[in-house]
């Protein structure tokens, strides 16, 4: 029994060190026999694989794709083993992914709030979740809010992310409304929305809330249409305030981005140079912007990834920052860059991708998988 005993704690040592980015080879494991079976499909397993390996790898990513009628499809493309039992979308849209978690809104999205949706989805189960319609309507154009879904215990940092999709889950709704923008958040415990928070807008013409956001800290932040503005929402006190941008952000296409020290950074591409901004304190305490790296992309890219005209030049379409990965678009296909490593791949022949959102997650199989041949999904008592 002891030796017995012994191999196993072998063998998990083992395979605790399969990469994460390929959970396939944990379902080949679990397959090999009933003994590392039990060890795959254990909960103590799965918890040291998450803390030994801490950063969710990127499994995929969601982007809307052009389908033969003409109209658009969210569809999940694997960068990895992993595969979703529910890869396509239609008639929705992906927004935003965190926390294991992926949102979506209704397509298309009207001035009839009744109608218009949000949809959570766990690409990992499959499980869905339709929120019930805001009781208010933002103010008319379909470009003025924007909307992430976060772990419950994000405010406060009271968790790590590593095993949390399982978990109650928010959704921060901001949008404007005439001259006032405003923020309420939806809670999956109470399946009810809160009430808005407003702040005063005295530009009405342009409040515009862009499609890119970032979390940083106990705050998340928005880019909006005066250009050289980003909303801050603080998840604690639930109060909305704003940040200036330089003026080398603004009046430009900028991919907001959280630091590995919980600060606010930016990324934008200028001709044939990925620019990084980062918000710091100075010397008498006052935050402000610097300048923390300039990329040189035309050494990285092929000639034919530039263009003159600036709809065909490169466009940042996402970014991860916690694992520092930054996509684009280019006329030469769809880019990955790592801005650790300093690497930069091609993310397969997808055609064009819009809006890449980023999934990023742990896979290990359950124990019914074993018996099954699947490996999207967790155990559920884990």
């Amino acid at each position: 029994m002891a030796a017995a005993l012994l191999l196993d704690e072998l063998v998990e040592e083992i395979l605790l060190r399969i990469p994460p980015s390929d959970p396939a080879r944990l379902l080949d494991a679990a397959l090999v026999c009933k003994r590392w079976c039990c060890i795959v499909a254990a909960a103590g397993f799965r918890r040291r694989f998450r803390e030994r390996h801490r950063m969710p790898p990127l499994l995929g990513f969601l982007g809307s794709i052009p389908v033969a009628d003409h109209s658009c499809v969210s569809r999940f493309v694997p960068t990895s083993s992993f595969r979703t039992p529910g890869a396509d979308h239609s008639g929705w849209y992906a927004l935003y992914s965190g926390h294991g978690r992926v949102l979506f809104f209704k397509v298309p999205w009207g001035h009839d709030h009744r109608k218009n949706r949000l949809l959570v989805w766990d690409p990992i189960t499959d499980e869905r979740r339709e929120l019930p319609p805001l009781s208010w309507r933002p103010y008319p154009s379909t470009s003025s809010w924007n909307a992430v879904v976060l772990c419950a215990a994000t405010a406060g940092g009271g968790c790590n992310h590593l095993d949390c999709h399982r978990g109650p889950f928010l959704v921060v709704f901001v949008g404007t409304a005439g001259n006032r923008i405003l923020a309420c958040v939806y809670s999956s415990e109470a399946a009810a929305w809160s009430e808005p928070t407003f702040m005063l807008e005295p530009d009405r013409i342009h409040t515009l809330i862009y499609k890119t956001q970032a979390l940083a800290g106990n705050a998340l932040y928005l880019q909006y249409y005066v250009a050289n503005k980003v909303l801050k929402f603080d998840l604690m006190t639930r109060e909305i305030s704003v940040i200036r941008l330089p003026p080398e952000g603004s009046k430009r296409h900028i991919m907001l981005m959280g630091t590995e020290d919980g600060r606010l950074g930016f990324a934008t591409l200028y001709e044939s140079r990925l620019h990084l901004w980062s918000r710091e304190v100075g010397p008498n305490g006052d935050a402000r912007w610097a300048q923390s790296r300039v990329i040189e992309l035309a050494t990285m890219l092929p000639d034919c990834a530039f263009s003159s005209s600036p709809i065909t030049s490169p466009h940042l379409t996402g970014c991860v920052d916690s694992a520092g990965l930054i996509f684009m678009r280019t006329l030469a296909g769809n880019f990955t860059l790592d801005l650790t490593s300093g690497q930069i791949k091609k993310d397969g022949d997808h055609g064009f991708v819009k809006d890449v959102v980023p999934f990023m997650s742990f896979c290990t199989p359950e124990l019914r998988a074993a018996h099954t041949g699947g490996y999207g999904a967790d155990d559920s008592s884990a």
